[in-house]
């Protein structure tokens, strides 16, 4: 029975961050909100079919999650990184046939790494022992 699953996407689109520069106008507005909705999908999609075809067909029901975020440069704050995860999470748990709620995130690591920058891991824990 697995015990925990990894997947590596890239990092996601700077349309997703919630530091994203907003456009001044309203014609702007619209174009960056197609560019936002567009990446989302892109995001769970991808998501999806990585965790799809890691299963291969086996069950898997998480009980806690980690990101690992490789970079270069400065590292990036905790709450922008599981911002930006949030729909690689979306899909991974599609994928799996599960609901989200209940997972706990275990925590953010930020690893300064040139050879794997621009990559981040996703890992899912089955924790049973554990009331949490």
């Amino acid at each position: 029975m697995m015990t925990t699953l990894t997947i590596t996407l890239p990092h996601t689109p700077r349309e997703l961050s919630p530091n994203a520069k907003t456009p001044l106008t309203q014609r702007g507005a619209i174009v960056a909100n197609k560019k936002k909705v567009s990446a989302k999908q892109r995001a769970r999609t991808m998501a999806w079919a990585i965790t799809w075809e890691t299963l291969k067909g086996q069950k898997f029901v998480p009980t806690h999650y980690r990101v690992i975020w490789y970079f270069k440069g400065d590292p990036p704050d905790d709450d922008n990184v599981l911002t930006r995860c949030k729909y690689y999470k979306d899909g991974a748990c599609k994928a799996m046939k599960i609901d989200d709620g209940p997972l706990r995130c275990l925590g953010i690591d930020r690893v300064h790494d040139l050879t794997r920058a621009g990559q981040v891991e996703i890992v899912f824990e089955r924790r049973d022992n554990e009331n949490a």
